[in-house]
């Protein structure tokens, strides 16, 4: 059981690691069209939402999509190790099974 929670806890936090970048600049640019604001990855546009100024932000967290070019290939690279570890982990687990004495 405990091994089973390590690998579901490893795989959600390797795949945190690598789409953050992508899904926080997916939801500022969802966020301003949400708001009828028009968004541009290449400059900030003025955006109002409720009385406050958000254009800027919004074109600062769309910038932080430039950061999966490097999480994106890490996490793969980190999900390869992680297959790997599991598949190990199987086999072991597969031949201790069958090395038991079966008792009747």
């Amino acid at each position: 059981m405990r091994a089973r929670v390590f690998f579901i806890v490893t795989l959600v936090l390797i795949l945190i690691f690598a789409l953050w970048p992508t899904a926080l600049s997916m939801g500022a640019e969802g966020l301003g069209r949400l708001f009828g604001c028009e968004v541009d990855f290449n400059r900030a546009i003025p955006c109002t939402i409720n009385g406050q100024e958000w254009g800027e932000t919004i074109w600062d967290y769309q910038k932080v999509a430039y950061l999966s070019l490097f999480t994106i290939p890490v996490g793969e690279v980190m999900l390869a190790i992680w297959l790997a570890v599991l598949l190990v982990y199987l086999l072991i687990r597969f031949i201790r099974s069958r090395r038991k004495p079966q008792s009747s």
